[in-house]
């Protein structure tokens, strides 16, 4: 309970944690979203959209996604400006409590789903009757044996059975099963090694953060001629470092084997 109390920072584990979802199974947009709110815990959305200068329209689609799949939080606050006007405005922050049990399940749900077609791939039904359409399945095969004609014939209607190529598995689930347990290895041990942390309630629902870098527009330039620069440069994996440098939008791509993405093992998270 004293660690708890003591805490008053987000460990590092759970940051790299976060990172390598996003990065892993998101695009370069979505990643550089996670990274400011890794940054600033708790910013909001005109902040985000100044600090990456991202369409408004794009930068809500971004967030709603994180936010539909429970990799961020929204917190809407009223506000009164000198005017005595009231403006509405969403914060959004990581809850790393909720993320944590957000991957598990993932992770668990295509395991599960691997797991399932590995099944199914042993009881597909592999020979077909070109005349009636039956099909046979390995285990059924040795009953059509014909010993005088040494063919294998239909129960139905005794023509010669063809081997069935359109049921088999495009590929062999133990090894996609295998594939997903090596690729995946990076945020297992991620996920063992925040198994024990908890988290005192300010850290998992943060106050609005102020940042420093907005409160002087001139940091950023051009702002009305439509040059506005980042607050941070992109490394080769986006993360956000250093003030000043320009971002240059990159082409989504996303990578991907199967179901499981090669970028998480590629990916050097810092």
């Amino acid at each position: 309970m004293g660690d708890q109390d003591a805490m008053t920072e987000v460990p590092a584990a759970l940051k790299r944690l976060a990172k390598y979802m996003v990065r892993g199974f998101y695009g370069l947009e979505y990643s550089l979203t996670l990274d400011v709110l890794i940054r600033y815990p708790c910013v909001k959305e005109e902040d985000i959209a100044l600090l990456l200068k991202f369409e408004k329209k794009q930068l809500r689609t971004i967030l709603q996604t994180l936010k539909s799949d429970k990799f961020i939080k929204c917190r809407m606050r009223i506000q009164t400006g000198p005017n005595g006007k009231s403006t509405k405005h969403n914060y959004y922050y990581i809850n790393y409590k909720v993320l944590v049990d957000v991957i598990k399940y993932k992770l668990d749900h295509v395991r599960r789903k691997i797991e399932s077609d590995e099944r199914e791939s042993t009881n597909r039904a592999s020979f077909k009757c070109p005349g009636c359409h039956s099909t046979y399945s390995d285990l059924e095969v040795n009953q059509l044996f014909d010993p005088f004609t040494e063919l294998f014939r239909c129960t139905y209607c005794n023509q010669e059975v063809e081997e069935d190529f359109s049921s088999l598995p495009k590929r062999d689930a133990r090894t996609l099963l295998a594939k997903f347990n090596e690729q995946i290895e990076p945020i297992f041990l991620l996920l063992r090694e925040t198994e024990d942390i908890v988290l005192p309630s300010e850290l998992l629902e943060p106050q609005p953060t102020e940042i420093p870098e907005l409160a002087d527009r001139s940091v950023f330039e051009g702002v009305r001629t439509g040059s506005v620069r980042l607050l941070g440069s992109v490394s080769a994996h986006g993360s956000l470092l250093g003030i000043g440098e320009r971002y240059k939008h990159s082409q989504h791509v996303g990578i991907y084997i199967n179901l499981l993405p090669t970028a998480i093992q590629n990916t050097n998270v810092v």
